[in-house]
């Protein structure tokens, strides 16, 4: 049977679809490739008159809860990414839960069930300091909350950008075509997009001001420069400058996540994969066909191996068939091996830059404080 709420989001999908119109896609397009405050640039690379993009662009968000998140380049803010998968002991998830919690620089929790039972996580840590986090991990192994765990560093995400190559648009749903994305990475360039090469430096290109407006940009992408100024204690004119001179010219927001989702998570499996390739020449030909699929979230390269983390989101009734185009691939010889989880919704937790470790012009952290908590997690 159908619950209430699912009823609720399959309604609410029905209305989504009815208006995703040719002209909302070429917007939700535009918002994609560029930033949301160009109005003008997005019109331009739409083909629509600006007034037109202007009115969608509010209606969409006014009548579809249309969100847009800014991403981040952690890199030039001199924090390494890392990601985990931490297999909580029978009975400890909770506490498993609250010591991730506790780590100063995590940037996303949820809960996960597959291979790993428990906990995933990233997180953005000061690179002089990431050796840290791995003994703060051991830590935990040692006190009988997490079984083990599986630790990654990650580059930047790549974000998916709204594409609708694979929408029917005069039936008003999705046609995935997994035998046509198959050969698409087979005939795919081997070579490796630049975003997902190993990070050259970990340079700190910000001070205190900056990291609290990509903070703000960080839960609204399109926050307004008063609200902001606000926020920093700066005048509306300097936000602009620092907006474009600083944050933009120097590139660190590189992408916007639309936060309109093709389908509903509750009629969706939303997975975690990590997939090892043969070598880099494969990992290269199928992450160069990943950032305009509907069912792609995400993706980030492991460092110093042809790995690849993917979050995925696809229709329950189309899984299956994500699962046999990757084995596909392996029968064909590009993926050595995969696996994956799954993520419950239900129970996550994101946590915006943290502006108040930064002091002086460098990032703090203070192992003995963390562990001083994490022991009083554990008491009874």
């Amino acid at each position: 049977m159908v619950s209430e709420k699912d009823f609720y989001e399959i309604q609410w999908m029905q209305d989504y679809l009815k208006t995703l119109d040719p002209i909302n896609a070429k917007i939700l397009v535009g918002l994609g490739k560029h930033d949301p405050r160009n109005i003008s640039l997005i019109a331009k690379s739409a083909n629509l008159p600006t007034s037109t993009v202007a009115f969608r662009f509010k209606k969409l968000v006014k009548e579809h809860n249309l969100e847009i998140f800014a991403h981040l380049d952690w890199n030039k803010l001199g924090l390494a990414r890392a990601f985990l998968m931490a297999n909580a002991l029978p009975g400890r998830w909770k506490i498993s839960w609250k010591a991730l919690e506790n780590f100063d620089y995590l940037t996303y929790l949820a809960r996960c069930s597959g291979r790993i039972q428990g906990c995933l996580a990233t997180f953005a840590i000061p690179v002089e300091h990431k050796l840290r986090l791995k003994d703060y991990l051991d830590e935990v192994v040692r006190l009988q909350i997490f079984s083990h765990y599986l630790l990654f560093w990650i580059t930047n995400p790549c974000e998916a950008r709204p594409n609708f190559d694979w929408f029917d648009f005069k039936k008003k749903k999705w046609i995935f075509k997994w035998k046509q994305w198959v050969q698409e990475i087979l005939n795919a360039s081997e070579n490796l997009s630049a975003r997902l090469t190993s990070p050259k430096s970990y340079t700190i290109m910000v001070d205190k001001k900056d990291l609290i407006m990509l903070r703000e940009l960080e839960l609204d992408g399109t926050v307004s420069f008063k609200k902001l100024a606000k926020v920093v204690g700066i005048e509306p004119s300097s936000v602009a400058y620092r907006y474009w001179k600083r944050i933009v010219e120097r590139e660190l927001v590189i992408g916007h996540r639309i936060g309109i989702m093709p389908y509903p998570f509750e009629l969706s499996d939303s997975c975690t994969f990590v997939i090892e390739f043969e070598d880099e020449k494969a990992l290269a030909k199928f992450t160069n066909c990943l950032h305009d699929k509907p069912f792609i979230i995400n993706y980030s390269k492991v460092i110093g191996q042809p790995s690849v983390i993917a979050n995925t989101c696809t229709p329950k009734f189309e899984f299956l068939n994500l699962i046999e185009s990757l084995d596909t691939l392996a029968e064909l010889g590009l993926i050595k091996d995969f696996f994956n989880v799954t993520l419950d919704f239900t129970q996550y937790k994101d946590n915006p830059l943290p502006c108040e470790l930064f002091k002086d012009g460098a990032w703090s952290y203070n192992q003995k404080e963390n562990l001083e908590r994490l022991k009083t997690i554990i008491k009874p």
